[in-house]
């Protein structure tokens, strides 16, 4: 008998809904039909939302250490996002294409990257699609974090000068981005590429709508939610809303941050603060980020003119920027610097208890005290640091304890005045021949209503019986509790509605009484309580 091999475990899939590949083995070799070459796999550079990045190179060559010149894209073929970026690059993004267009544009470089092959691929039983593109190094968003969440503002608007370029090329093939982010933006890697920013990720790319605009809910807040553009939020990706998040991206370079990242898990509450942020941009940038050049605000107030379907002027949004970098005496092509120039000083705090504020330490000479001598047969402190042995591994600082700031609130305070208990009022004396409902008990309370009729009442008996009542019966029900004043009568009637004959039937019917009554001396309140439906006996 043979023994059956283990099945396959399936590949686990994202919150996002896609499946991940399962491990790409390095070494594996990728035949590309349509460009008729062999990829072979390098180690895995990093995972994205929808599949796996490996590193590669030609299947005859044979790349130093880790300078693997390509990169592979992988996702399984059921996963969505590789299938439109595949087919944006087979359509856009071909070495000739790019070429010719920057020489019509008198440009040296362009941010775009170059594709080299796609196609199908089966590794242990699983279908997978791939996509070869150019190898690129960092991304700017993990430089950003490095250089303490800000870049230097000339380096700003280097970076978007060079978006500008990228983002006037994929428009002009009827195409917008719709996720420009520092993730999605790379620095080269060649010999003269260091200081070139690529543009890549184009999983969102979607073709520029000729028709009227429109929202769209279905496509509402797509993209990275920080950087969503208006358009976006609604559902239409335009071209004036590439520049908008171009826009929000060297807002947070700038700044460090931008106003709705507290509220990012609800997307309709950023829309409204973006809404609010563009309505007033001069004092909304100026608030959020003082200093801030004015060549942004001009920007922002250049994006609200655009109309939504209107082509943006470039070369007036490059003008905006060169302007700028004139002004700081860098060009278009220099070095960029992620790091700031400025040295900031930094001030030893020392915290004297948790609930005090942070107070810096003050030099004894300013303090106007001298310093304290050392004690005799001691060493001074510093100097017995200085003698202690090299090998010995010095002591990690004590970390002191910061009080965190309180977060403000942006909701007003509110006020709860208490209510003051009012004491109780004393309970009435009960009155004689009554019964004190307030002071009673649910089980002292008697469950029936004492006016309610009891089923033996002439009434029902009248109304569930065609027979009429004897004297007798009449006597000894409970008649009394309507005083005598109701009578039973024959009465022969017709019918309100027209039937076929004219006949007369007789019903009976409870007549009231006309009785004319003496006003009595005595208050009802004198009077004993009915119980029971009856009266008491007199």
């Amino acid at each position: 008998m043979t023994g059956r091999g283990k099945k396959a475990v399936a590949p686990k899939k994202k919150a996002n809904g896609y499946k991940m590949p399962a491990p790409i083995a390095t070494g594996e070799v990728i035949h590309d039909t349509t460009m008729k070459k062999k990829w072979r796999i390098g180690p895995s550079i990093g995972v994205g939302g929808f599949g796996e990045i490996y590193s590669a190179c030609d299947h005859e060559s044979t790349p130093k250490g880790s300078n693997y010149p390509f990169v592979v894209k992988i996702e399984p073929h059921e996963n969505g996002p590789l299938f439109v970026e595949k087919h944006f690059y087979v359509r856009n993004a071909k070495m000739d294409d790019i070429k010719s267009y920057m020489k019509s544009k008198k440009i040296q470089s362009l941010g775009m990257p170059t594709y080299f092959g796609n196609g199908s691929h089966e590794y242990r039983g699983e279908k997978y699609r791939y996509l070869v593109l150019e190898r690129y190094g960092k991304d700017l968003w993990n430089m950003f974090k490095e250089n303490g969440r800000s870049f230097p503002p000339a380096t700003v608007f280097q970076i978007g000068l060079q978006m500008l370029d990228v983002l006037e090329y994929i428009h002009s093939k009827g195409y917008v981005h719709a996720d420009l982010k520092g993730a999605n933006i790379l620095m080269g890697l060649k010999k003269g590429s260091e200081n070139q920013a690529y543009l890549v990720d184009f999983g969102l790319a979607a073709r520029v709508n000729d028709k009227e605009f429109k929202p769209d809910p279905k496509c509402a807040h797509n993209g990275t939610i920080e950087y969503t553009s208006r358009d976006a939020h609604l559902g239409v990706a335009t071209m004036r809303g590439d520049l908008e998040i171009l826009g929000y991206n060297m807002l947070q370079w700038l700044a460090g941050d931008l106003p709705w990242e507290k509220v990012l898990k609800q997307p309709k509450a950023v829309q409204d603060m973006k809404e609010a942020f563009m309505k007033s941009v001069k004092t909304s940038v100026t608030k959020h980020c003082p200093g801030a050049p004015e060549a942004l605000i001009k920007f922002f107030d250049y994006i609200n003119t655009l109309k939504p379907k209107e082509v943006p002027d470039y070369a007036k949004c490059r003008q905006i920027f060169e302007s700028f970098l004139k002004s700081e005496g860098v060009t278009k092509s220099s070095k960029l610097v992620f790091t700031s120039q400025k040295k900031t000083k930094t001030a030893t705090r020392v915290v004297v208890d948790e609930s005090e504020e942070e107070v810096p330490k003050k030099s004894p000479k300013e303090n106007g005290d001298a310093p304290k001598p050392a004690k005799k047969g001691r060493k001074p402190k510093v100097q017995e640091e200085l003698e202690d042995d090299e090998n010995e591994e010095p002591e990690p600082p004590k970390a002191t304890k910061v009080r965190k700031p309180k977060r403000k609130s942006l909701e007003p305070s509110l006020v709860v005045k208490k209510k003051t208990k009012l004491t109780p009022k004393a309970t009435p004396p009960v009155k004689k021949n009554h019964v004190n409902t307030a002071t009673q008990t649910s089980t002292s309370k008697s469950r029936r209503s004492p006016r309610q009729v009891s089923f033996d009442s002439p009434i029902c008996e009248i109304i569930g019986e065609k027979k009429p009542l004897k004297k007798s019966e009449i006597s000894n029900s409970s008649a009394d509790m309507f005083d005598d004043s109701f009578v039973i009568e024959d009465k022969k009637i017709k019918r309100k509605k027209k039937l076929l004959s004219d006949e007369e039937y007789t019903e009976k019917r409870v007549v009231r009484k006309k009785v004319t009554t003496k006003a009595k001396g005595r208050s009802w309140k004198d009077s004993p309580t009915i119980t029971n439906g009856r009266s008491p006996p007199k």
